[in-house]
C-alpha cells in the first residue's frame, strides 16, 4: 500500500512511554460500535494501561500539535502520539479510511464527504470555531466585490467537500446565483493557491491559514463563512481505533487533553500565535491573523451537534455532492466527551 502521508517526527517529550493506569469512562462494551443512540450512555470506570498504546494522530499543517504543545498538555501522556501532516482534510480522511492513522480533525464537510461516501469511521469528537476562518477571496485588483459577481467566473472551492466548497454553495444561493452560474475548478490547498496567485481562477473559497497567506499578499474576502458555515470541526476515528479498547481509551484521554490546549489557545493568543509560527514555519503575522480569529470550544457531543450535522448533510444532497439521504446520527460515538 502506497504511504498517504508525511510523517513528522515527533518532539521526544511527546512520546512519554511511561507504564501508566489511566481511569477512563468507557461504555461497558467499549469495543463495540456507535453510541449515538443513548445520550446518556451507560459507562463505566476501567482502567486501562496505555503504556504500549501508539496513539497515530493526523493534523493539518500542524495546527492541532502546534496547540497541544503550547499549552503543555501532553507532557505525561501515559501513550506514545505518532503525528503524521496533511494539507487538508481529504487526504487525512483517506488515511483514516486506510486504517493509516486513528484519529485527526475534519471539518464538517469534508467529513460528510467522506462517511457519505461509505468510509468506516466514528466522530468522537466536536470543536467549534469562527466561520471567519473560511472565506471567499479574490485576488488583489480584482474586479469582483461581491459574490453575485462571480457569474459567469471560474472558482476553486478547493477540494470537493471541503469546508470550502460548503460555503461557495452557501455563498452562491445566498447570492441567487446556482452552481452552474460558475465554473467550479477542485483543486488542492497547493493547487488551488498557485492558480489563485497566477489568476487562472477568479476566486478561492479556502480556509486558515491559507484565508491568512492569500490576505498577505494582497487578497480581498468578499464573503466569510459567518451565517453559512456551521463551524463545527471533528476528531474522526477510523472503525478499527473506534472499536479497540485500549485505542478507545487513549482517544477519551487525548480530547480531554485536546480540550484544555484549546482553552489555553483562547486566552494566550500570543503565546499561541508565536509558538504557532515556529512549529508551521508559517510567517508570523500570518500565524498571528489565524490565532485571532480562532476561537475554539469543544461542545459534547449531544442532539444539537447530530442535528446541525443532519442539516449540513441534507445541503450537499440536495446539491448532489452525497448521491443519497445520509442519516448521521449512527457516525456519533458520544461516550468519549463529557
Amino acid at each position: 500500500m502506497s504511504r498517504l502521508f508525511i510523517h513528522v517526527r515527533p518532539r521526544p517529550r511527546l512520546l512519554a512511554g511511561v507504564t501508566a493506569l489511566v481511569a477512563v469512562s468507557l461504555l461497558a462494551a467499549c469495543g463495540g460500535g456507535s453510541d449515538s443512540a443513548s445520550p446518556k450512555a451507560a459507562v463505566t470506570s476501567v482502567k486501562v494501561d496505555l503504556s504500549g498504546v501508539t496513539l497515530r494522530v493526523a493534523d493539518q499543517v500542524g495546527q492541532t500539535k502546534a496547540i497541544l504543545e503550547a499549552a503543555g498538555v501532553l507532557k505525561d501522556a501515559p501513550y506514545k502520539i505518532e503525528w503524521s501532516d496533511f494539507s487538508a482534510a481529504a487526504p487525512l480522511l483517506q488515511a483514516l479510511r486506510a486504517n493509516a492513522v486513528d484519529i485527526g480533525p475534519a471539518g464538517d464537510a469534508p467529513t460528510l464527504n467522506a462517511i457519505g461516501a461509505g468510509a468506516p469511521l466514528k466522530i468522537v469528537g466536536v470543536t467549534r470555531t469562527s466561520a471567519r476562518a473560511v472565506a471567499v477571496l479574490v485576488p488583489k485588483d480584482s474586479p469582483i466585490h461581491t459574490v453575485a459577481d462571480l457569474k459567469g467566473k471560474t472558482v476553486s472551492p478547493t477540494t470537493k467537500g471541503s469546508v470550502g466548497h460548503y460555503l461557495l454553495l452557501g455563498a452562491l444561493k445566498e447570492a441567487g446565483l446556482r452552481p452552474d452560474d460558475v465554473t467550479i475548478s477542485f483543486l488542492t490547498p497547493q493547487a488551488a493557491s498557485a492558480a489563485f496567485d497566477s489568476k487562472q481562477i477568479d476566486a478561492w473559497t479556502t480556509w486558515d491559514p491559507y484565508v491568512a497567506l492569500a490576505e498577505q499578499k494582497g487578497a480581498h474576502i468578499i464573503r466569510d463563512g459567518v451565517g453559512i458555515s456551521s463551524g463545527l470541526g471533528f476528531t474522526v476515528a477510523s472503525d478499527q481505533a473506534a472499536g479497540d479498547s485500549a485505542k478507545r481509551a487513549a482517544i477519551a484521554d487525548f480530547l480531554a487533553r485536546q480540550t484544555k490546549a484549546f482553552d489555553w489557545s483562547n486566552t494566550n493568543k500570543a503565546d499561541f500565535a508565536a509558538l504557532f509560527a515556529s512549529l508551521t514555519k508559517l510567517p508570523e503575522p500570518v500565524a498571528t491573523v489565524v490565532a485571532n480569529r480562532r476561537t475554539v470550544e469543544s461542545p459534547p457531543i449531544d442532539d444539537v451537534i447530530i442535528k446541525k450535522l443532519q442539516e449540513t448533510a441534507d445541503v450537499y444532497t440536495e446539491a448532489g455532492v452525497i448521491d443519497h439521504r445520509l442519516d448521521v446520527a449512527p457516525y456519533f460515538v458520544r461516550s468519549l466527551t463529557s
